[in-house]
């Protein structure tokens, strides 16, 4: 097809499809509505805010081929701001079909995109958003504040905060606009990020980060301490004078102080007797050691076989102010039902029947939590095919499925798990897995074929870059190890990861030897770090030397339920505010439900120690 001969075919294609939107537009009302999309960056045509889509194809229906494509282009985006998502779609995805330049394709794609995501056609987005990256790296045309900012959504849609962050930070600069309704934004998503996901953030070297996470850090440590907090405002205005969050700095500094809560008689629900008073007495000991004798007066009420229906009158009489409990999860179940108690609650698990109130609150120790946080960090790094190895328990099962949801959905790709029986039959699986069997095969034949005996060495499979083990230590003493002798010497070895399941807090010298190099999660009780309450750790270690791991992380439980109990309010109204605890750093996150964000450790040279991950 000659220039000529193109040109005429995309004018005629063009006035088809402008006399199409025309009349469409005439008979179709304009809804109006709030904006869910970002408003896209088209500076091809010198264009006026004011006007509508049908303007823009008046104007279209009168202009050569490559204005008319702008002015068309436009229209679709304005489509997109009215929430018209269906005609935008439509007119980009006839757009597309034009032969266009790579700059025309790249926008049209650009608006495409956004149209189907506000859609939720999520696989159609990443089809799309696949060839609008091959157009950037093909033809080297700069991504711009749009793709960055569909980019974010996409991101975010994913659960990936880091990586909708880190597009935020360069759609934010990506031109020299001062925008304040785009820095309370970004303020808004960064401000929420847990610790891990900063030093994630820390590692892409986004423009105008390390000023971020001052401010961030500074109101994550004292936004509950107006005083503290403005002295570092003011630190930071003079140390960043030309930053964007300044204008985050003089917003805060307007927050008024939020006091404590006055905290008289607290309630604290526990089984206390019965199956699971063992259980509750640590959770117990934990708050007691947490409490250092202050003014508040604690009522401790058992659970076991307690009436909840005459709870409300109890606490009427005993003058509370404050709950703490209860544990067990059917009792948060029949306490939620409570509807005449009305009294600020941090419930110690989360509730399986019914919605959190707005005056209540939970917090759990859910290893699964552990495990999200480990698929996101992993599938951030240089990890792109890792095996699950998981026995067959319950917990190890959920945590080796919640770390599979996690790896899918940022990734789009399913890892391989394998469910490995606690018997004898754990290392046929091993074997089976790691293509060990296969290698010792190829073995045997070849030995048959030349009929003597070779020296070998059997061969692991070369698509595996990481494993991810979700088993009691008992089991990972045994499936590390296999590892070990049965990677081929003529390969790199294959990193490992597991949960807080992994390491029993012990420092038996057998273990740490069969475990070297194994990196695991872990609460900063359990291992020692900055965070560590390390007096009250060696107190606790006096007391009962002997005590498990996993009750251990009880009394951490109980530790920071009542050091956080008058600080829940205060988070909630300011959402950057952190507790440094020992199950964790703590925020409230989505329905009040308290998130933890834990560390990293690892078995080497002959010792465990905390390592940086993230």
């Amino acid at each position: 097809m000659t220039q000529t001969t193109l040109y005429f075919y995309t004018k005629r294609v063009l006035s088809v499809l402008i006399t199409i939107l025309i009349v469409s537009s005439c008979v179709t009302p304009k809804k109006t509505g709030e904006l869910t999309q970002p408003k896209p960056s088209n500076n091809s045509a010198q264009i006026s805010d004011q006007e509508n889509a049908k303007d823009y194809l008046d104007k279209a229906s009168g202009a050569e081929p490559t204005q008319a494509i702008a002015y068309m282009l436009k229209a679709a985006n304005i489509y997109n701001e009215e929430e018209n998502y269906i005609k935008s779609l439509w007119l980009s995805g006839e757009l597309i079909k034009l032969p266009l330049n790579n700059e025309q394709r790249f926008n049209t794609l650009l608006v495409k995109i956004s149209s189907l995501l506000a859609l939720n056609k999520y696989e159609e987005v990443d089809q799309q958003l696949s060839l609008v990256n091959n157009l950037i790296t093909q033809f080297q045309i700069p991504p711009n504040k749009q793709y960055y900012q569909l980019t974010a959504l996409i991101e975010k849609s994913k659960g990936n905060n880091v990586k909708a962050s880190y597009a935020g930070l360069l759609a934010l600069n990506s031109d020299n606009l001062y925008d304040e309704i785009a820095i309370m934004a970004l303020w808004s998503d960064l401000s929420t990020l847990a610790h891990w996901e900063l030093q994630q953030l820390k590692k892409l070297q986004p423009p105008e980060f390390m000023g971020w996470l001052t401010i961030i850090e500074d109101a994550n440590k004292w936004g509950n301490n107006k005083q503290v907090l403005d002295e570092k405002l003011m630190e930071f205005q003079f140390q960043y004078p030309h930053h964007s969050a300044n204008f985050i700095a003089e917003q805060l500094m307007l927050v008024s102080q939020i006091d404590d809560p006055l905290i008289k008689n607290v309630a604290i629900l526990l089984p206390l007797s019965g199956q699971h008073k063992g259980i509750g007495e640590i959770v117990q000991q934990g708050i007691l050691t947490a409490y250092q004798n202050n003014e508040t007066r604690l009522i401790f009420i058992d659970t076991h076989n307690l009436d909840f229906t005459g709870l409300s009158l109890r606490f009427a009489d005993e003058n509370i102010d404050h709950v703490l409990g209860p544990l067990l999860k059917p009792n948060v179940d029949q306490y939620i039902a409570q509807n005449d108690i009305q009294l600020p609650t941090l419930l110690l698990n989360n509730p399986t029947l019914a919605e959190l109130k707005d005056h209540q609150f939970a917090f759990s120790m859910k290893r699964e939590d552990e495990a999200i946080q480990a698929a996101t960090v992993l599938a951030n790094d240089v990890y792109k095919h890792p095996v699950i190895f998981s026995t067959q328990d319950s917990v190890s099962q959920k945590i080796a499925l919640a770390f599979a949801k996690k790896w899918e959905l940022l990734t789009g790709e399913t890892p391989e798990t394998v469910m490995l029986e606690a018997n004898e039959k754990m290392q046929g699986s091993l074997k089976t897995s790691l293509d060990i069997d296969v290698s010792k095969a190829r073995i045997r034949n070849l030995e048959a074929q030349i009929k003597q005996k070779i020296e070998t060495e059997n061969r692991n499979r070369r698509d595996i870059d990481m494993i991810y083990i979700a088993a009691p230590t008992v089991h990972t003493r045994l499936i590390k190890p296999f590892i070990d002798v049965n990677t081929s010497t003529y390969s790199n070895s294959i990193p490992m990861f597991a949960s807080s399941l992994s390491y029993n807090g012990t420092k038996d010298e057998g273990e740490i030897r069969d475990l070297s190099g194994l990196t695991f999660s872990e609460i900063p009780w359990l291992l020692e770090n900055p965070w560590q309450n390390k007096a009250a750790s060696q107190t606790s270690e006096t007391l009962w030397p002997n005590r498990s791991e996993s009750l251990q992380r009880i009394y951490a439980l109980g530790y920071d339920s009542f050091s956080i109990l008058n600080k829940l309010e205060q988070m909630k109204k300011l959402p950057y505010l952190r507790h440094y605890g020992q199950t964790g750093e703590l925020k409230i996150g989505e329905n009040n439900i308290i998130s933890r964000s834990i560390i990293w450790g690892q078995y080497v040279n002959e010792t465990v120690k905390e390592v940086v991950m993230e």
